[in-house]
């Protein structure tokens, strides 16, 4: 298989979790619970396995998502009330939830032959052999994100939970947590840091994960962590130029979708 067969899914993969992740970043620093993606998504993850495990270590992706799904939506269900009960600590009770899970996982897959490898791959994920059939559920979510950013940003708000819950989930099992995570945050970061517009936030992320899988490609390195640095650096220069190269019209304040 040559680059443009591999390769055109995966950028394409990234642009549609980019489109579905950074109208949700805006909400998540906004509401000041940066970790709740990494907590939610190894909830998510440990459900996978758990399904995974539950019927002979099926790979029926259905199934697996429906349960991804499951414990994702539960896990929400318990930030939401942490965050209405317990709001001055929000973020240690959701990192608390984040290595609870982590660490359920690893017991559950301590002693497997593929232990290490299923513990990776929830992280890193396989973003590098995805196919078309992969991007139906991905493209489904990145258009119904951006309707709602546009047409009914009110809904976005009222329904941030589920809506967050079921498309991290989503791409946590295509992409891994870290590269989730990184276009959860580091994207939104570009126009909220200066308080400048949210083209910035697309132009960081798209730059940053097609740099990052040119790299990962041609020097035949992991995908994921190629792209999760890439994006970061993009974000880094991106500040640089808003701060240095350019007037800042307002370097203090929140800029909200």
């Amino acid at each position: 298989m040559n680059l443009f067969e591999i390769g055109l899914p995966v950028l394409v993969a990234g642009l549609l979790i980019l489109a579905s992740h950074i109208p949700l970043g805006f909400q998540v620093l906004k509401r000041g619970i940066v970790f709740i993606d990494l907590a939610i998504a190894q909830v998510a993850a440990l459900g996978t396995v758990i399904a995974s495990q539950l019927h002979g270590h099926s790979e029926d992706q259905w199934l697996l998502q429906g349960m991804a799904v499951t414990f994702a939506l539960f896990g929400v269900g318990v930030v939401a009330w942490i965050n209405k009960s317990f709001a001055e600590w929000r973020e240690a009770f959701i990192g608390l939830i984040y290595v609870s899970a982590a660490s359920a996982l690893v017991l559950l897959v301590a002693g497997q032959p593929k232990g290490g490898q299923l513990l990776t791959s929830t992280l890193s994920g396989d973003i590098l052999w995805l196919d078309w059939q992969d991007l139906i559920l991905l493209g489904f979510v990145a258009v119904f994100v951006q309707l709602l950013r546009f047409i009914w940003p009110e809904k976005l708000e009222r329904f941030f939970y589920l809506i967050f819950a079921v498309t991290i989930t989503l791409s946590v099992v295509k992409a891994g947590i870290y590269l989730v995570f990184v276009c959860l945050i580091a994207p939104a970061l570009a126009s909220i840091v200066y308080n400048r517009s949210t083209m910035w936030a697309y132009a960081v992320g798209c730059t940053g994960f097609m740099i990052g899988l040119a790299i990962a490609w041609h020097y035949d390195l992991p995908a994921a962590a190629s792209i999760v640095v890439s994006i970061i650096l993009s974000l880094l220069i991106a500040l640089f130029c808003q701060q240095f190269l350019m007037r800042p019209e307002n370097r203090v304040g929140f800029h909200s979708e």
